[in-house]
């Protein structure tokens, strides 16, 4: 038990770190994409209002002004561009490649009238669907592409005679450095989550040895305290069933024998809760569930309808779950045992066992008229000695322990036991799903 909560302390640990690490990385990675798509950005309206060109120095000086978007008074000198001009037709007019190297006056041309040709629907589209397929932005306007292995921004104006300024920043030196400080952090929050793990693993053991302790120290009080009962419980039984032989059954020796009977319960309980977690490792094998919740069901079936109460079950036939036999019919019992004690007078008892999701498992529902459950607390029925006021109370028979016991043998089997409230009938539901 103690291993499994661990594992999962540590689990949801490293949970935790990895989505801090995703935030901050996302937003790492998202700030600097506006950053440089907006120095580009910057860039290419430069180029746009000054007719494809550069401007010289004494442009940036007017007025003191300071370069926009961050960027330094050497851009004309390190930016690679070229621009292509056409005319309202779309014929190239004009090709500017003086400012890099790694493209041809043909292929810009080429470039430019793909870019063109991308919003027409009459033109030969061999070369420009061909050419769309590199972009990441298929917008004809505006965007960026890959061309042989570069990467380019570009953007285009509208000029005065209808034709089109086309200017394109090769941005491929900046793209190239981002990713791989892209991937550098990757690698960096990689291993900062595997020697978290690593670090969270090993501490935690630290952690949970005072819990391994308390839990020991439990096993041997509960242990030693079921042994040091038994005995006067013992005595006390023999006693009075003597007296009971020499004097005559009263109402004293019967109450005598009923709290006996409850003790000796209660100290069984007891031991089967410490017993539970003794084992991590449980054996399971192919069980008849259905039999046995048929053969559970039948043997309530006197005790809720002589009790004046409605009984009904809905078992389907031949279903069977991987799970321990012995805990499995303890649970069944539990919970019939359970609904036949808070059963509201004249109310209804429902035993009902189908098919699991998908067809896999099966699912258990044991459910009974519980009229004033409208606003009980249910997140605490599962609590050890836990008695809610009204349902719950010294005129039932019990200690609390029971639904207890169900639940801790529930995760011993991997299976899962939830309480509900049905408003409309005015009962509450026990529900046991049995995964496999």
């Amino acid at each position: 038990m103690l291993a499994k909560l661990r594992v999962k302390f540590v689990s949801l640990a490293a949970l935790t770190l990895l989505i801090c690490l995703t935030l901050v990385l996302s937003m790492v990675f998202f700030l600097t994409d506006n950053f440089f798509d907006a120095q580009v950005n910057t860039m290419l309206t430069v180029l746009l209002e000054n007719g494809g060109e550069m401007p010289p120095d004494r442009v940036w000086a007017v007025g003191n002004k300071r370069m926009p978007g961050g960027l330094s008074e050497e851009l004309q000198y390190e930016t690679r561009y070229f621009s292509v001009i056409t005319d309202k037709d779309g014929n190239i007019t004009h090709v500017n490649t003086e400012h890099i190297f790694s493209i041809e006056e043909n292929e810009a041309a080429d470039i430019a009238f793909s870019i063109y040709e991308g919003r027409s629907n009459d033109a030969d589209m061999s070369l420009a669907e061909s050419f769309r397929k590199m972009f990441m932005d298929t917008r004809w306007e505006s965007g960026k592409f890959f061309h042989e292995n570069n990467v380019y921004y570009y953007d285009s104006r509208e000029k005065g005679n209808g034709g089109r300024l086309y200017v394109f920043v090769d941005y491929t030196s900046r793209y190239l450095i981002v990713h791989q400080i892209y991937s550098y952090l990757l690698i960096v929050a990689g291993v900062i989550l595997l020697v978290f793990c690593l670090l969270f693993i090993y501490f935690s053991k630290q952690l949970m040895d005072p819990f391994i302790e308390n839990q020991e120290r439990q096993k041997r009080f509960i242990t030693n305290a079921s042994h040091e009962l038994k005995t006067p419980l013992t005595v006390i039984s023999a006693n009075t069933e003597m007296i009971e032989m020499t004097a005559g059954k009263s109402k004293w020796t019967e109450s005598n024998m009923r709290q006996i009977k409850k003790m000796n319960e209660l100290v069984s309980n007891l031991v089967v809760l410490s017993k539970l977690n003794e084992k991590d490792v449980q054996v399971f094998s192919a069980v008849d569930i259905s039999a046995i919740v048929k053969d559970q069901a039948d043997s309530f079936a006197s005790v809720v309808e002589g009790a004046g109460k409605t009984y009904e079950t809905s078992i389907e036939e031949g279903l069977t779950v991987k799970a321990m036999q012995n805990g499995v019919q303890e649970v069944a019992s539990i919970l019939l045992d359970n609904a036949s004690k808070y059963c509201d007078d004249g109310g209804r008892v429902l035993v009902k066992l189908e098919k699991g999701y998908m067809g896999k498992g099966a699912k258990l529902y044991v459910q009974n008229t519980y009229r004033a459950g409208a606003t009980v607390d249910y997140t605490r029925f599962f609590e050890r000695f836990y008695r809610e006021d009204e349902s719950h109370n010294s005129k039932k028979s019990g200690f609390g322990i029971g639904l207890s016991i169900a639940e801790e043998m529930c995760a011993k089997m991997n299976a899962n036991i939830q309480v509900s409230y049905d408003r409309k009938r005015e009962e509450i539901v026990f529900t046991v799903t049995y995964k496999q």
